[in-house]
């Protein structure tokens, strides 16, 4: 994500830190929810060594989707996810953009009651959505065709119209992806608008109106460039099943350019494929992407995350490009937590792994300091 940048001196630790607010604080959380995951799924994740990108991304990787997909497989592999109906892709800014037009094309097909799902919609509902609905897709141009555009952005997915023949869906491209993304866009719009037309305060309806305002579809996918989104694929659309049983992770075309980068985003996705259907405390809430953060740091990789949540590089430009949820002081202290917790499980030689060495060296000093609190003075000192 993108932090716009201030000038003021706790700029550098607003960047660091969590971008949600962690009940306790940061440090508490960290450590009760480990805890927590520990329990649910037991202590094989902490018997496994920490994943070192240098050395878990395959010789040769040249930023390609094959060999991010290699990659993702080799992660899902570590994570004991199985991946056969897991449908990896890294074009999530056009996935995006299209969702965003083609939910458009639902409102409009809402309000005119032309598709059999809408049918029998309640009037005041149509109404609504015929009178408070955005119109998307607009590039500040009078003479832009978004249905031009929408056409395009499915052919540069692959996007057929048929159901799929073959298990892995090719026959469809992106469709289902698509289809998910235009019908949560549609549903967000349809519970905005009801809002609005139900508000009885004129100066509370026009609040509600600018409320929650988002960038063009166009915008709004070159955002998506650097994440990532898991989804469901069984149901994309009322009453149509596309593909059951399915899941996609989808992730940005400029993670293939960082595999730490990538590592870090397919590890974080992935975690939802197995949290989503847990009754883990927290898995489906408003923490949900931070403890899905920690399972990721869990199952080894947290020096991935602990590198890849700041680009340091960007410190001081117009925009600070941050990654994860758990932001890189609190990933780092996790991973502390992380390491004691194995250290005490497996006594595997010095508390102090030779893998800290792969850490950037803001993320490494929180780890050190952390380990030293954890056990009450250095590990050196102490002989840990």
């Amino acid at each position: 994500m993108d932090v716009a940048v201030g000038m003021d001196m706790s700029f550098s630790d607003l960047v660091r830190a969590p971008k949600v607010e962690l009940p306790d604080g940061a440090r508490q959380w960290v450590e009760e929810s480990l805890r927590l995951l520990i329990e649910h799924f037991g202590t094989d994740p902490l018997r496994r060594p920490a994943v070192v990108p240098g050395e878990f991304v395959p010789a040769g990787y040249d930023g390609s989707e094959a060999a991010g997909r290699e990659l993702c497989l080799l992660v899902a592999e570590r994570m004991g996810i199985p991946a056969g109906r897991i449908r990896f892709s890294f074009q999530l800014e056009k996935v995006v953009e299209a969702g965003q037009l083609l939910g458009a094309t639902l409102a409009d097909a809402f309000v005119a009651q032309s598709l059999p799902a809408f049918r029998g919609a309640a009037p005041e509902d149509v109404a609504a959505v015929r009178t408070h609905r955005r119109v998307l897709g607009t590039r500040g141009s009078a003479d832009f065709d978004a249905v031009a555009r929408l056409a395009e952005l499915l052919v540069e997915c692959g996007a057929g119209t048929d159901a799929p023949e073959d298990p892995d869906g090719a026959e469809v491209g992106l469709l289902p992806e698509i289809q998910r993304f235009a019908f949560l866009d549609f549903l967000t719009e349809l519970v905005r608008c009801r809002e609005i037309a139900a508000e009885p305060d004129p100066v509370r309806r026009v609040e509600l109106s600018a409320w929650r305002e988002r960038p063009e579809p166009e915008a709004a996918g070159r955002e998506s460039s650097r994440a990532g989104r898991w989804t469901d694929l069984t149901y994309c659309l009322p009453g149509v099943e596309l593909l059951p049983g399915y899941t996609a992770v989808m992730l940005g075309s400029d993670v293939l350019a960082d595999p730490t980068v990538l590592i870090a985003a397919v590890s974080h996705e992935l975690g939802h494929q197995v949290l989503m259907p847990s009754d883990v405390p927290g898995a489906t809430g408003v923490l949900r992407e931070p403890l899905t953060d920690l399972f990721a740091v869990l199952h080894g990789f947290g020096i991935a995350h602990a590198n890849a949540a700041l680009d340091e590089t960007t410190l001081g430009t117009p925009t600070v490009e941050t990654f994860g949820y758990l932001g890189e002081t609190a990933v780092a202290e996790a991973l502390a937590a992380y390491r004691f917790q194995q250290h005490r499980l497996l006594r595997d030689g010095p508390l102090l792994p030779a893998w800290q060495l792969a850490l950037d060296p803001e993320p490494r000093t929180r780890f050190v300091a952390r380990l030293d609190e954890l056990i009450g003075g250095p590990p050196s000192v102490l002989g840990w």
